[in-house]
Order: structure tokens, then C-alpha cells, then sequence
């Protein structure tokens, strides 16, 4: 699943392509993945697109929004009238590589000046027409990003000390504590921090967790600067990939020699979630 670095990504480059655009029509192909009514944006522009989380926002005029999340193989692709722009995002499988719109297209945004597919392979994906009352529901519970100005040590430690029963790793991937960090932030973010993801949230020190804080924006930062990270062909809406993976010290490296100390990259399941670190230097 795309994280805040790889929807971050796809949010900058959409900026370019489709802001501004009046959506002219909306062609569902299946219903399950669209919900709400799509004549509450035909005729509307798109206004501004923001992130929340790992979700994308569309502001339109007349008040309504377009809620996206890509979930596990949902992409955006869109191709201008004139096929100057074709761009894709998200995580698409070979078959993505054909032509839209194919098998796995349920959405099409008709757009001014081009069209917005939505793909989605394993259909877990879903695009949502909400009110700005309907919105602030959805994002209700998610916890602050790293970047705004609320997001000091002081609350950071005041959301962790509700988890003090929790490990670090799954306190990290819970979004009501911090949004859009998922498997491979929170192992590097650790790994950073030279804290092992097995550890209670209650037994880390002051220094630790100020290790973790100051840690996890320089991590996210490295990742934005990368284009985030492929796995399983992750493609840019430029059509290119993210190359953070390249840059990891211990995600998707199990068995291979730490960066720093040589010592072999281990792998545990946590809460049903998989967790890479260095037995040494988190140790």
C-alpha cells in the first residue's frame, strides 16, 4: 500500500495535470468502487488537491469533494487529449501497462482536457463523493501529520503514552497516532532512531522517543526527495519509479549485511505485520 511519501508524490504531480480542469462527465464501470453521487461533480472544477494521510483529497467548486484511496493496486492515470501527458501513479500490475481503459479501469474521469482512469486490480480501492461535514467525519479519527506545526515532541509523547502496552512498531502504524506512516517508514524510522520495533512503548526512554521524533521527518523527507518507493512496479505519474528502496538500510533487505555493522537484516511478524531491523545497531 502506498504510504504518505508515495501518495505525497502523486499529489504534487497531479498539481500539474488536472488542477484547475472542469470534470465533464463520469463513467462508473463499477459501482462498488464509487460512492456517492457523481452528479455532484459533473460541471465542477477541480479546485485544489490535498493529501490527508495515505488518501488524496479533491476540493471542487460548489462545495463538494472527491475522496481517492489507492489502497493496495489502485493507480490514477491520466492522458491528456493530446497524448503529450500520460501519467500514471499508484501500484499497477503488467497488466496496467495496456492502454487505458481496460479490464481493471472502474472509474474514468472525463476532464477538460484529458481523462482520469482509476484502476484498481484487487478492487479494494474506492473513490468517495462527500460534503465538507462528510469529509471532516472521514479524517475525524486520524491522528496529525508530521509536518504541521501541532506536531510537536510534547504531543507526540502525550498520543504514544495511550499506547504504552503497544509495541513501538505497531504504535507507529497506527493512524490515530500519526497518519500515513506504514511498514516500510516505521522500519526505517526505527532503524533511524537505533530502536528495535519489538520494544514496549512504556519501556522507551525520553531520549528514544526524541530519537524517533526527530527521526521520522528526516525519513520522510529523504523518501519525498527519492519519489518514494517501488515495490511490485510502483510507477510515478510521470512514469517513472521511486527509488528510496535503494536508499533503505533495512526494509525488504532480510538476510543481507546491515549498511553499518555487516550484521544480517532480521525479519519478524508483529501484530501480523512484518518488521525489518538490525539485531546490532537497534539492538
Amino acid at each position: 500500500m502506498p504510504e504518505l511519501p508515495e501518495v505525497e508524490t502523486i499529489r504534487r504531480s497531479l498539481d500539474k495535470v488536472v488542477l484547475g480542469q472542469k470534470i465533464l462527465d463520469v463513467e462508473i464501470r463499477d459501482n462498488k468502487l464509487f460512492r456517492g453521487k457523481k452528479e455532484a461533480t459533473i460541471g465542477k472544477t477541480i479546485q485544489e488537491i490535498a493529501r490527508r494521510s495515505k488518501m488524496l483529497i479533491w476540493k471542487l467548486s460548489g462545495g463538494s469533494y472527491l475522496l481517492f484511496h489507492l489502497k493496495m493496486t489502485g493507480q490514477l492515470l491520466y492522458d491528456s487529449t493530446d497524448h503529450k501527458q500520460i501519467a500514471g501513479g499508484g501500484h499497477p500490475d503488467r497488466e496496467y501497462l495496456k492502454p487505458p481503459p481496460h479490464k481493471h479501469t472502474h472509474v474514468i474521469f472525463r476532464l477538460e482536457k484529458g481523462h482520469l482512469y482509476f484502476n484498481d486490480l484487487r478492487k479494494f480501492g474506492w473513490i468517495k463523493v462527500l460534503s465538507e461535514n462528510e469529509l471532516k467525519k472521514e479524517v475525524k479519527g486520524l491522528g496529525p501529520e508530521i509536518s504541521w506545526p501541532e506536531f510537536t515532541f510534547e504531543y507526540f509523547r502525550e498520543r504514544l503514552s495511550k499506547k504504552a502496552q503497544t509495541k513501538i512498531k505497531t504504535a507507529l502504524l497506527d493512524q490515530t497516532v500519526l497518519a500515513g506512516i506504514g511498514n516500510i517508514y516505521s522500519d526505517e524510522t526505527l532503524f533511524c532512531a537505533k530502536v528495535l520495533p519489538t520494544r514496549l512503548v512504556k519501556d522507551l526512554s525520553e531520549r528514544e522517543l526524541k530519537r524517533i521524533y526527530s527521526c521520522l521527518p528526516e525519513i520522510i523527507s529523504l523518501a519525498l526527495s527519492h519519489g518514494g518507493t517501488s515495490l511490485k512496479d510502483y510507477r510515478q505519474l510521470d512514469g517513472s519509479t521511486g527509488n528510496f528502496l535503494e536508499h533503505a538500510k533495512v526494509y525488504h533487505r532480510t538476510g543481507k549485511p546491515c549498511r553499518i555493522c555487516q550484521t544480517p537484516i532480521a525479519r519478524q511478524i508483529i501484530n501480523g505485520r512484518s518488521a525489518h531491523y538490525c539485531p546490532k545497531c537497534q539492538g
